[in-house]
């Protein structure tokens, strides 16, 4: 009976990081942008954008880089949070500097990103059936503070 629990509780956990690593939204992902648009009608033809993201259950580890302006360093954004809807700092722009993150569901994340407890980007992301392709859908306020509407496809690297 004893070797029996043990037997469940290892697979229990193994299973458990089985599930984490198959996360649909852990990967290499680079925008499509000839897919992707703003509202506003400034979505650049050129962008270029690649994010490597780690899902686990509760916790996220995003990177991106965005090298669309060429002539400039690229920009760069690193966080960890934890998908509780609490605030976490980030770095990079500076636009922003902290994030929120919940899980909506399996495929499914609503991420908030803040200047100074103010929301400048709300966004739902979704994997798409298959997970080689996500979309985020949201609203963002630019630096002049006018909002505009984006959708940007990734596909998986």
């Amino acid at each position: 009976m004893i070797r029996l629990q043990y037997l469940v509780m290892a697979l229990l956990v193994t299973g458990g990081i089985a599930a984490a690593a198959d996360d649909p939204l852990t990967g290499k992902w680079k925008i499509d942008a000839p897919k992707s648009s703003w509202s506003d009608g400034k979505f650049p033809k050129n962008m270029s954008i690649t994010m490597d993201l780690k899902v686990t259950a509760d916790q996220i580890v995003y990177h991106s880089e965005n090298d669309t302006a060429k002539d400039k360093k690229p920009s760069l954004v690193d966080y960890t949070a934890k998908m509780d809807w609490k605030q976490y700092p980030l770095a990079g722009p500076s636009r922003y500097n902290m994030v929120s993150v919940r899980r909506l569901g399996k495929n499914q994340l609503e991420v908030l990103e803040w200047k100074d407890n103010d929301v400048i980007v709300g966004a739902i992301w979704e994997v798409f059936p298959g997970g080689k392709r996500f979309v985020r859908r949201g609203i963002a306020k630019g630096v002049d503070g006018s909002s505009h509407e984006y959708e940007e496809f990734f596909d998986k690297q």
